[in-house]
Parts: structure tokens; C-alpha cells; sequence
């Protein structure tokens, strides 16, 4: 209750926009409550965001799990997990992406280096694909990390009143992600059935 108020709050309002008072009262609670919680709202910012990034990574490493060995076929199913989840929770996305700026020092390390644990996630697979000879991509690394801001970034303009549904966007983003890498064969999946060409932009 108190970080889904935490979370609109801070979507719709900044993180240096929302007070514990705006919080407690979007949760119904007095700030005394809230302070039982929580000791600040830097901890419910830390929080937030190293759930979030918790669950991207364990989302990640199991659609890595049920792919299988072959590096086309792993990067596909990464990229569309990773869309996934983040069009799952748009209002979440969005501040674990914008607000990592309002972190402290110390908490901004710790969400860092979860970053870069999702981020070798995909590095791993696109320098095995390289390394097979299915990836041609000249810069694994930098290629890798554009299919993870690609992917991530569906959080800012998907909508669920859209024409596509989650799971056609992530199947062409994962093979935009195979573009990426320079893929020699794309993945043996039948394509979902799409009811408009359009994407989901306001």
C-alpha cells in the first residue's frame, strides 16, 4: 500500500516533488505510520527501485534458463522478457530509470551494480553468439547495451489502450534486438497475431 502510493507519487510527481506528508496521505495513512515503514523517503525510493531491478534480473536469468543454450535464441528471450516487465509496470520503470539522480552515494552503488549484473546478462550472451559466429556485431559490448536501453525504454510510450498487446511488442523487439547483434538466422517462433500495425504511442 505505501509503495504503490510511493510509486504514483513519485511517476506523476518527481521524486523531489513528493513530501512523506503527499505519500501518507495517497496511502491513507498518518506520517507517523508511514515512519514505521519506512524511515525516509530516500529508503522508500531505494526500496522501489531495487525491487524492481530484482525482479528484472531474476526475470532475465529465467528466460535465459528456458531458451536454452543456442545465443539466438537466448537474446531473443531476454530482449522480450525484458520488454515485458517493463511494460508491466510502466509508473516503476520510469522512476528506476529517471530517479536513479535522487539516490544517495552509497544507494546509488548498490543500484549500479545491479545494474551492471542485468546489464552482463546480456553482454554474455551477445559475445557468446559472437564468439559462435551468429552474432557479426563489430562492438558486442556497445551492441548489447542497445538492446538493453531499447527494451527498457518501452516504458515510456507503451499504453495499454494501444493496439499491440506486450507480447507482439516484445516479439518485435526481440528481433530488433537480433538486428542489433547482426544475427546470421533469426529464431524458429511463429509470430503472434497482430490486430494493427501501429504501436502503442499516446
Amino acid at each position: 500500500m505505501i509503495v504503490d502510493a510511493a510509486v504514483r507519487c513519485f511517476y506523476q510527481h518527481g521524486y523531489d516533488g513528493s513530501s512523506v506528508r503527499d505519500i501518507a496521505q495517497e496511502a491513507g495513512v498518518t506520517p507517523a505510520a508511514l515512519y514505521h515503514y519506512y524511515s525516509s523517503k530516500q529508503n522508500l525510493l531505494v526500496d522501489i527501485i531495487a525491487r524492481f531491478m530484482a525482479s528484472s534480473i531474476d526475470k532475465t536469468e529465467a528466460a535465459l534458463r528456458r531458451a536454452g543454450p543456442d545465443p539466438v535464441a537466448r537474446l531473443f528471450a531476454a530482449a522480450q522478457a525484458h520488454v515485458l516487465w517493463n511494460a508491466s509496470d510502466v509508473a516503476s520503470s520510469f522512476i528506476v530509470n529517471s530517479e536513479i539522480r535522487s539516490l544517495e552515494p552509497a544507494n546509488r552503488e548498490q543500484n549500479i551494480a545491479q545494474r551492471d549484473r542485468l546489464q552482463r546478462l546480456f553482454d554474455a550472451c551477445v559475445e557468446e553468439g559472437c564468439a559462435e559466429g551468429v552474432f557479426t556485431a563489430p562492438w558486442p559490448l556497445e551492441a548489447s547495451r542497445a538492446v538493453v536501453v531499447m527494451c527498457t525504454f518501452v516504458a515510456r510510450w507503451y499504453r495499454e489502450s494501444g493496439p499491440l498487446s506486450p507480447e507482439e511488442i516484445a516479439w518485435r523487439y526481440g528481433h530488433m534486438a537480433l538486428s542489433l547483434v547482426g544475427a546470421t538466422r533469426g529464431p524458429r517462433f511463429e509470430p503472434p497475431t497482430y490486430e494493427s500495425e501501429s504501436v502503442n504511442a499516446p
